[in-house]
């Protein structure tokens, strides 16, 4: 099963094309994209989104289309679960090979580390947690902005809060060691017991975005 979080930079459209080609030559099963818009539409995939943006919201002008996170997949989806903002945050069960996996796709600040925006997202984030992550296998992927190695970023206070977060739904960042990456892939331990991990980047001269892709490979 292949797992992908990008971020897509709001789909700059002399590039949209060359995004779209990446994004069906790695077939992902799941794919967890940040700064998106409607005009994303593989075949064979369902997509989930987030609401789509006003023209004028938040201070910024968005282009029609425009949402800030897309969950698309290849499985069946079940229940989506209501999240604290529906502008950045979205939940819904997956049927996978697996097992039910509920997959959170999400943006931590929007815009960056900007206060007091970057921590009334992370902590409507940990309230989501608590509702929905107990008793389920979760995949919780997105733009976290954060770093888990490499220079500490927003600051070692946001990362430690993740980290014991982690540590509270018994969920592993399978990306933590990618020095200075602030996009994740993190799972329930449950889920991938007894799993081969593997990772894989692209876009690390970061040409098509502004972010590296990461995809997470499971095989039993």
């Amino acid at each position: 099963m292949r797992i992908v979080t990008w971020n897509l930079e709001r789909l700059i459209k002399r590039k949209n094309q060359l995004l779209l080609d990446k994004l069906v030559d790695i077939n992902a099963d799941i794919l967890v994209l940040t700064e998106t818009n409607s005009i994303i539409k593989l075949e064979n995939y369902t997509c989930i989104s987030t609401d789509q943006l006003p023209i004028n919201f938040d201070n910024i002008k968005y282009a029609a289309g425009e949402n800030r996170v897309s969950i698309l997949t290849k499985y069946k989806t079940t229940t989506r679960h209501k999240t604290f903002d529906s502008f950045t945050t979205v939940c819904t069960d997956i049927e996978t090979p697996f097992g039910l996996l509920t997959v959170y796709g999400s943006i931590i600040g929007v815009f960056a580390n900007w206060q007091p925006r970057f921590d009334n997202d992370l902590n409507g984030q940990l309230v989501d947690f608590g509702k929905i992550f107990p008793g389920r296998h979760v995949c919780f992927a997105g733009d976290l902005n954060i770093t888990f190695s490499g220079r500490p970023w927003p600051s070692i206070k946001a990362r430690q809060t993740l980290v014991e977060a982690f540590k509270t739904y018994g969920l592993i960042n399978t990306t933590s060691n990618i020095a200075d990456t602030v996009d994740h892939i993190v799972l329930s331990k449950d889920y991938v017991h007894n799993k081969h991990l593997e990772i894989e980047t692209w876009n690390t001269d970061k040409k098509l975005s502004d972010h590296v892709g990461h995809l997470l490979t499971l095989t039993q």
